[in-house]
C-alpha cells in the first residue's frame, strides 16, 4: 500500500496539496527563515490524518497545555467549509479517497468516501480494510491507529504501551499485538475469548449445581419422592382387601361398552314397534277413505264405471274391507317377537345398569372421600417437590450438554488459532531479528523484544528490555523510531498484509548522528516514513542532502493553515 497525498480545501479552494515520497517524508520548517519554526503547524498534519482515521479534532486546535482553544484556527473552523482529505493506493491495490469536514461542531464532521458522503460505519469499513485488512470486530480503527500516528508525547515515547486512550484493556493490547505481527483472523480471537469466558461460566454453575446436588442429597430425594409418589397411587387404586380397583374401573368400562350396544338395540326395536303401531292407525282411522279411493284407482285402470259393472255395490265394499282387515294382519305380522325382544334387551340393559351400580358403590366403599381427597394433596405437594428437584437435575444436565458442544467448539477453534499463532511466530522471529540489528546500529546494543506469547491460551505481553535505554529523552525517541521501522521492515520482509508507513511527530531531542542514520534507513525502506521536525537540527549540508525528501515546509509566514 501507498500514502499518495493530502490535500486542505478552505471554501472549496485547495490551499494546500501535499505528496506523499515512496520512503522518506520530511515535514520541517523553512531553512532560510530567520524567524523561529516553533509553532509554525509542523505536528498538525500527523493530528489531522490521525483525525482521518476517526481521532479526536480537538489535538488540531486545543492547545495540549492549558486545554484551551488556538482562538485563529477555531474561528476558521466555525466560518468556513474547511475540508482535508488523504488518497492513498490500499492493500487491495485500489486507488481511494477519504475525506472529513474540520469542525467544532460535532454534526458537521461527516465522513466522505470517494466523493460520496457516507455513515461513519461505512467509512471506518472502508479504511480497516483497505489499509488494515482488517473484516472483523476487534482490533478497532482507534485502538490501530496510535502505532502507526505517533502524533502526541506519550505515543513518542512508549514503544509498546503506545495507547494511553480510554478503555484499554489488557485484552486490546494482545488483540492489537498479534494483529500487527501477522494473526490475520482475529475474530478468532474474540470466538476463543467469549468460549472461554462461557465455558469457565458453565463450570461456575456446573460446580454451584453439583454442590447443591451433592449437599442437599437430591438425587436421593428424587428416588425418595418418586417411591412414595408410587405408594399413594397404589394406595388410590387398591382397596383394604387387596383388590384393584384398575380392574374395577376396567369392568365399569367394558359395561358401559355393553350398554351402548344394547342401546342401539333398543332404540331400533323401538322404531319397529312404533311403525307397525303407527301403520295400523292409519289404517284403521282411514279405511272407509281408503277403500274408496282404493277401489276407484282399480275401476279406473280397467276403464270402468263401478255403478255399471257390479249388481252390488255392498258386496264389492265387504270384500275390499277384507282386504284391509288382512293388510293390517300382515302390516302387524311378527309384532309379538319385537316386543318380546324389546323386553328381553330392556331387562338386560337394567341388569347391567345394577351391575354398574353395584361396582361403583365398590369402588366408593373402599375409601372415604376425605382419605381419597388428603392422598391428592399429598401426591400434589410431592409432584412440585419432584418437579423442582428434577429441574435442578435436568439445569445441570444441560449444562453438562453445553459445556461437551462449547468444549467441543474451543477444540475446533484451537486448531485455527494454532495456525494463526504459527504465523506469529515466524514474524516475530523476523521482527527481533530486525529490531536488534537497528538498535545494534544506533545505540551499539541489541535490544531485546519478546511478545511473550502463550500458545496454549492464545495470548501475549509484548515487551521490550529497555535497561539500556533511557526513560525519557532523545534515546527514548529513537527506540520508538527504531521499533516501527523494524515493523516496517518485516512487513515487507514477510509480504505481510500490514500498513507500511508510520507518522513520527518532533524528533527534535533525537541526536543528530543518529537522525541522519535514521534517515538513510529510512530510505532503504520499502515503506513510508513521515516525520516532522526543526530545520535548525539539520546542518547546511543535512539540509542539501535530505532536500528532496522534504514534503513540507512551513513558516510564520507560512502555518499549515495559511493563516
Amino acid at each position: 500500500m501507498k500514502l499518495l497525498r493530502f490535500i486542505l480545501e478552505i471554501d472549496g479552494e485547495v490551499r494546500r496539496e501535499i505528496p506523499f515520497f515512496d520512503n522518506l517524508n520530511i515535514i520541517t520548517s523553512k531553512k532560510e527563515s530567520d524567524a523561529p519554526g516553533n509553532s509554525v503547524g509542523k505536528s498538525t498534519l500527523g493530528r489531522i490524518l490521525d483525525y482521518l482515521f476517526d481521532g479526536s479534532i480537538n489535538p488540531i486546535y486545543i492547545d495540549d497545555e492549558f486545554q484551551t482553544p488556538k482562538q485563529e484556527i477555531e474561528q476558521l473552523f466555525t466560518d468556513s467549509e474547511v475540508y482535508v482529505s488523504l488518497e492513498y493506493i490500499g492493500l487491495d491495490n485500489q486507488c481511494s479517497v477519504i475525506k472529513r469536514r474540520l469542525s467544532t461542531d460535532a454534526e458537521l464532521q461527516n465522513y466522505i468516501l470517494n466523493g460520496s458522503e457516507v455513515t461513519s460505519k461505512e467509512y471506518i469499513y472502508h479504511i480497516m480494510g483497505s489499509i488494515f485488512n482488517v473484516y472483523s470486530t476487534k482490533p478497532t480503527i482507534r485502538k490501530l491507529a496510535p502505532k502507526f500516528f505517533r502524533t502526541t508525547q506519550h505515543r513518542m515515547t512508549k514503544t509498546v504501551n503506545f495507547d494511553n486512550g480510554r478503555n484499554v484493556s489488557k485484552s486490546d493490547v494482545n488483540t492489537v499485538f498479534l494483529y500487527l505481527f501477522n494473526f490475520n483472523d482475529t475474530e478468532i480471537l474474540t470466538k476463543v475469548h467469549k468460549l472461554k469466558t462461557t465455558i469457565k461460566s458453565y463450570e461456575r454453575n456446573l460446580k454451584a449445581f453439583n454442590s447443591v446436588i451433592s449437599q442437599d442429597k437430591i438425587v436421593g430425594s428424587i428416588s425418595k419422592i418418586k417411591r412414595e409418589l408410587t405408594k399413594l397411587e397404589r394406595s388410590l387404586l387398591s382397596s383394604e382387601k387387596g383388590i384393584d380397583k384398575l380392574e374395577i374401573v376396567s369392568k365399569i368400562n367394558a359395561i358401559d361398552d355393553e350398554q351402548n350396544s344394547l342401546s342401539e338395540e333398543i332404540l331400533s326395536l323401538d322404531l319397529k314397534i312404533k311403525n307397525i303401531f303407527k301403520t295400523n292407525e292409519i289404517l284403521k282411522a282411514n279405511a272407509q277413505h281408503y277403500l274408496l279411493n282404493e277401489l276407484q284407482t282399480i275401476y279406473e285402470y280397467a276403464s270402468v264405471k263401478i255403478e255399471s259393472t257390479l249388481e252390488d255395490y255392498r258386496q264389492a265394499l265387504t270384500f275390499h274391507e277384507h282386504l284391509l282387515i288382512t293388510k293390517r294382519e300382515f302390516v302387524s305380522d311378527g309384532l309379538d317377537e319385537l316386543q318380546e325382544k324389546h323386553e328381553e334387551v330392556t331387562v338386560k340393559f337394567g341388569k347391567l345398569n345394577n351391575k354398574k351400580q353395584s361396582l361403583f358403590d365398590e369402588l366408593k366403599s373402599k375409601k372415604k372421600i376425605e382419605e381419597i381427597s388428603d392422598t391428592m394433596k399429598e401426591i400434589g405437594k410431592l409432584d412440585k417437590e419432584l418437579a423442582k428437584l428434577t429441574a435442578i437435575i435436568d439445569k445441570k444436565n444441560d449444562i453438562d450438554s453445553k459445556l461437551v458442544l462449547e468444549r467441543q467448539s474451543l477444540t475446533e477453534l484451537s486448531g485455527e488459532l494454532e495456525t494463526e499463532l504459527s504465523n506469529v511466530t515466524s514474524f516475530e522471529e523476523k521482527y527481533i531479528e530486525n529490531f536488534k540489528n537497528y538498535t545494534l546500529d544506533f545505540y551499539g546494543v541489541e535490544y531485546n523484544f519478546s511478545l511473550h506469547l502463550d500458545q496454549e491460551k492464545g495470548e501475549c505481553t509484548p515487551h521490550v528490555d529497555d535497561v539500556e535505554s533511557n526513560n525519557e529523552g532523545g534515546l527514548k525517541r529513537l527506540e520508538v523510531v527504531t521499533f516501527d521501522l523494524a515493523y516496517i521492515k518485516t512487513v515487507c520482509d514477510k509480504q505481510a498484509l500490514r500498513p507500511n508507513f508510520v507518522m513520527h511527530d518532533s524528533i527534535d531531542e533525537i541526536d543528530i548522528q543518529h537522525v541522519r542514520k535514521m534517515f538513510d534507513e529510512s530510505i532503504k525502506l520499502s515503506g513510508q516514513h513521515i516525520v516532522s521536525m526543526l530545520s535548525d537540527k539539520l546542518a547546511q549540508e543535512d539540509y542539501q542532502k535530505y532536500k528532496r525528501y522534504i514534503i513540507l515546509e512551513l513558516s510564520q509566514d507560512d502555518k499549515f493553515f495559511k493563516l
